[in-house]
């Protein structure tokens, strides 16, 4: 099951991949669709809301600010807030500081979390869009039927 888990981070999504590669600092906040491979190191938030998007900090990357995005792998160091709207991957070489929400989470032995990981059901923003369609059907059937 834990190495099926991992080729799914693998494979990630099918859209476009950003590295930040070693020795690249990158100082402001970084939004982006996507994956986001980050090998250097980033002093500002990261951000996406994209569905697929994933973030990935690997061994020898860094982030100095918060990160919000649907799939967040730490492998690195990390000092801000994470906010995985999805899934959470701590692998065994990160050091996260900072305050953790997830949905789900996956924690190899040997990662380091300083800091409060607080649990947030998923977000079901399907439903609400068709219970909102089914209401408006409902509407207009009843304006019809009139």
């Amino acid at each position: 099951m834990f190495k099926k888990i991992n080729r799914e981070l693998i494979n990630g999504s099918g859209d476009t991949t950003t590295l930040i590669s070693a020795g690249t600092k990158i100082n402001g906040d970084i939004e982006f669709s996507g994956n986001l491979e980050i090998l250097g190191s980033v002093v500002g938030n990261i951000s996406s809301r994209h569905t697929n998007s994933r973030v990935r900090v690997l061994q020898g990357g860094s982030v100095q600010g918060d990160i919000q995005c649907p799939l967040v792998v730490i492998n690195g160091n990390t000092q801000g807030d994470i906010h995985a709207l999805d899934r959470l991957c701590l692998e065994a070489q990160c050091r996260v500081e900072g305050n953790v929400r997830y949905s789900s989470v996956e924690m190899q032995s040997g990662a380091q979390v300083f800091g409060s990981f607080d649990y947030q059901p998923p977000n079901n923003e399907k439903s609400s869009v068709v219970e909102a369609k089914v209401s408006e059907t409902t509407n207009v059937k009843s304006i019809n039927s009139k």
